[in-house]
């Protein structure tokens, strides 16, 4: 688990974890200023440490959201596993990680959806900017039905990813200006043939 810059007990609490391998960094935020930025740090740190160890599997977490169940995590192995690399988390509500995502398809959500909102705002149209946060990043902020087929993505998370280990190696997370996730996901595409999947039996809350 990495942690930094907390303000309250969580340290403590987490050294408390007596089968947990804590890494506590302090003033990360003044080193690696974009959150995006100090995400792809840690993952990064987080995926060194992974690399070192003898699992078949990573499962990468943002533990200030996270909160799943036994069967919807197992319901990742109920797939052929020789015919995916990342499995990703759903939501019981809307989907919300629409930064990190990045379909199939080459005109849907295939794109920083940010840095569209911002291109738009800046055009001579006067676009109003709720109207394009609506258009833009509302309009895909749908429930996934939990009886819906595995979707294959070039990028997704949505708070957790299971990571075949063999499909992450020559590959780093990047936030510069972009969500960390994409990069590291393309990369790991082009380089290590990985199949990315949001599973809607794997939900998170």
């Amino acid at each position: 688990i990495f942690e930094s810059d907390s303000k309250d007990k969580t340290v403590k609490k987490l050294r408390a974890w007596t089968r947990v391998e804590l890494s506590t960094y302090r003033r990360l935020e003044g080193q690696y200023p974009g959150r995006s930025e100090r995400l792809a740090h840690i993952r990064n740190v987080l995926m060194d440490k992974a690399h070192v160890s003898s699992a078949d599997y990573i499962f990468v977490v943002d533990l200030d959201r996270i909160s799943t169940t036994v069967p919807s995590f197992l319901s990742n192995f109920k797939y052929d596993t020789n015919q995916w690399s990342v499995m990703t988390a759903t939501s019981h509500n809307n989907y919300y990680d629409i930064w990190a995502l990045r379909t199939l398809s080459n005109s849907i959500m295939n794109y920083d959806i940010w840095r569209r909102v911002s291109e738009l705002e800046r055009s001579p149209s006067n676009y109003c900017h709720r109207s394009l946060l609506d258009g833009i990043y509302g309009i895909h902020k749908k429930r996934i039905p939990i009886e819906h087929d595995l979707i294959e993505v070039r990028s997704a998370f949505n708070g957790a990813g299971l990571y075949k280990v063999n499909s992450t190696y020559n590959c780093k997370y990047d936030g510069n200006r972009i969500c960390e996730h994409v990069p590291f996901h393309l990369c790991i595409r082009e380089k290590n043939q990985a199949r990315i999947f949001i599973n809607p039996e794997f939900r998170v809350s």
